[in-house]
């Protein structure tokens, strides 16, 4: 489904309820072949001051800008990753207003622009990693506690926009190559399962290899993280299999201890 018509959809549902870093360089100094290249007759530091100031009725043509820079349009990364690492309130089910509701979901989209836009720059968007990771482990819905019929089927809707975030995030991520390696490897290895999962997510059947060698780790500690990260992904792990590897690390760890 077109994300855009996805939002708008989401908004009258609510409304019916009632390697060089282009981070490095100053934004309002792109380089002067760079000044010199207009959109729609406008030069590209006034789109990029679009992104930056997120004027709504200027923003789509904004992101339209930068797609006519082709290959040059990693100069917008700094400006495409603030709009990703913005703070967000989250929507508040029962306690936010249809406007607010509606106004949050406008964000949200804009968001899903830049890191789309992020990801089909490719490897030189990488220095948004930290940011564009930060949103997709961001909570973006507080269901309400006595909720509605209504409010209920929102929640629902809510919840398949909030899953479609973090596939976005994860495709994104992938995109970015190499540099975004070790942030990715972080993720991986983490204690925190929502961090795990969406390292998972990101690397795909790549995981696997990673999960193998630490589960070979004469380390037990090593052991233990790979044998979750193949529990993150026992849609095609076989539970017989996790249980077998689990009882190995349990006795394999306990003769390590013995002979301690």
């Amino acid at each position: 489904m077109n994300r855009t018509k996805y939002i708008a959809g989401l908004t009258i549902l609510i409304l019916s309820l009632g390697a060089t870093s282009w981070a490095a360089i100053k934004d309002d100094d792109p380089p002067r072949a760079l000044q010199e290249r207009t959109y729609q007759g406008k030069p590209i530091t006034f789109w990029l001051k679009v992104l930056r100031d997120r004027n709504e009725e200027l923003m789509s043509r904004a992101f339209e800008a930068i797609h006519s820079l082709d290959e040059d349009a990693l100069i917008a990364v700094p400006d495409l990753t603030q709009i990703v690492a913005a703070p967000f309130v989250a929507i508040q089910i029962g306690k936010d207003s249809h406007a607010t509701i509606a106004s949050k979901l406008y964000d949200i989209a804009i968001r899903t622009e830049a890191i789309d836009t992020l990801a089909w720059i490719g490897e030189p968007s990488a220095p948004a990693t930290p940011a564009v990771i930060q949103w997709a482990l961001t909570t973006r819905i507080v269901p309400g506690t006595n909720r509605t019929p209504d409010e209920d089927e929102l929640f629902i809707e809510l919840v398949a926009m909030d899953a479609e975030q973090r596939m976005r995030v994860a495709g994104a991520i992938a995109a970015f190559g190499s540099a975004a390696s070790p942030r990715v490897a972080k993720l991986l290895t983490s204690s925190d399962s929502a961090k795990r999962k969406l390292g998972v997510a990101i690397l795909s059947q790549d995981a696997l290899p990673i999960a193998a060698e630490l589960l070979r780790s004469r380390d037990c500690d090593e052991r233990k993280v790979g044998l979750l990260i193949l529990q993150d992904m026992d849609l095609v792990v076989s539970r017989s299999y996790l249980d077998e590897l689990a009882t190995q690390i349990r006795e394999n760890c306990a003769m390590l201890t013995k002979v301690q």
